[in-house]
């Protein structure tokens, strides 16, 4: 099926023709996700973000311009991630405090509830999962998560490695992410 064909389908709403599209620029939403970084968003929010932009790129393309329907799709999903930022670097949506993490509330209910064997044979894990996680860590993450670890703040690693702040709060969003991961694997 030609790419226009693919197009008025999928602007019209047609589903198949919709992923049918989206799969040949698969790649574009890549390049920008390797470019671009939204805090809290992994590969399936910025899978459903290209989906949706895809759907209203066919929508809204018109053949008849002089660009081409991947330049203009390029386009309006560079503006989606370009807002997105905007929006979660917004100061409103920012924190007035430090926040919490609900686990460390749930970690000091597990360790009442279980014995000090079972904490014993939980020790060995964590031990195991932080060697493996120093690995798959680059020297700046590890450098950010030990700082972390010793009860500084993400303004306190960014003032002492001399880094803006931004640099610091994506390591430490990428060593939750790559933590989660082998904690859950």
């Amino acid at each position: 099926m030609d790419e226009q064909h693919l197009i008025r389908l999928a602007g019209s709403g047609d589903t198949d023709a919709l992923l049918q599209l989206s799969k040949r620029y698969v790649p574009v939403a890549h390049k920008l996700q390797r470019q671009y970084f939204i805090r809290n968003y992994d590969t399936d929010d910025w899978a459903q973000e290209a989906l949706i932009v895809m759907h209203h790129a066919a929508q809204q393309y018109d053949h008849r311009q002089a660009s081409s329907f991947g330049a203009f799709y390029r386009l309006l999903l560079n503006n989606r991630v370009i807002d997105l930022i905007r929006r979660t670097q917004a100061k409103k949506r920012q924190p007035d405090q430090d926040v919490l993490s609900l686990d460390y509330e749930a970690a000091m209910i597990l360790e009442e509830l279980v014995g000090p064997e079972q904490l014993a044979i939980d020790i060995l894990f964590v031990h195991e999962i932080i060697k493996q996680f120093v690995i798959e860590c680059s020297n700046f993450e590890n450098q950010v998560f030990k700082a972390l670890l010793n009860g500084l703040t993400p303004q306190g690693i960014a003032l002492k490695l001399q880094l803006e702040l931004a640099p610091v709060l994506n390591a430490i969003d990428r060593c939750r992410r790559k933590l989660r991961a082998l904690l859950l694997a």
